[in-house]
Parts: C-alpha cells; structure tokens; sequence
C-alpha cells in the first residue's frame, strides 16, 4: 500500500488553538480599551482622576460598584470585589477565547459588550 500524505488523513474541521499569550493579549485589548475615557477625558488632572487611574486594573468589575450590598462597607470590600469579578471574567473569556478561532472571536465580542458596558457605567458614577 503507498503512502498517502498526512495531510489526507487530518480531518479537515481539526486546527490548532489559538496560542496562550495571543489570547491573553486579545483579551486585555477589548476588556481595558474602552476605559480610556479616563484618559481622553478633558480636564484637570485631580486627584480623583488619579484614583481613577489607580483602580483601572479592577474596572471591567466597576458593575459590582452599583450593587447595594456594599453601601457602608469599607471602600476597599469593593475593590476587591471588582477585582475578583474582573479576574473571573478574564479567566472565563480566557478559557474560551483557547479553544479554537472562532472561540477567541466569541470571547473578544463578549469581552468588548461586557468592558463597554461597565465604561458606560463607570463614565456616568464620574
């Protein structure tokens, strides 16, 4: 029997996942991106903008701001909750932005809606 080329016996549906740092890097894009108001936003440079600035890394959470449990808890209960809510978003999106392209373009879409719409929350609480 001749030998037949692998490429004949791949099924064709069968591609490799995306790389671990491409997708990481993808995501931060969409998740951190539409916080950039904070940047572009004219005005003087106070210090409430630079709390702003210091609590980016947590603010695609910034919906856990509006939630009522945290009214008159410490400020820093919260923080922590954006940043678990941040890190479990990433995590998830993460996990399936890996396990093929069109995955990757599901997680990006889901990544953008959801860092837009805690931007748009976040923009209007400034």
């Amino acid at each position: 029997m001749p030998k037949r080329s692998q490429l004949f016996l791949l099924p064709l549906t069968e591609s490799q996942r995306p790389g671990r740092l491409w997708v990481f890097l993808l995501l931060l894009l969409p998740l951190y991106l539409p916080f950039s108001w904070i940047l572009l936003r004219p005005g003087p440079w106070d210090e409430k903008r630079m709390v702003w600035l210091k609590s980016w890394p947590a603010l695609p959470g910034f919906v856990v701001q509006s939630l009522e449990v945290f009214d008159g808890k410490p400020i820093w209960a919260s923080y922590a909750a954006m940043g678990a809510l941040t890190v479990l978003a990433l995590t998830l999106l993460f996990q399936l932005g890996r396990t093929s392209r069109s995955g990757l373009f599901v997680a990006f879409v889901l990544a953008a809606a959801f860092s837009g719409w805690n931007a748009w929350l976040a923009f209007q609480s400034y």
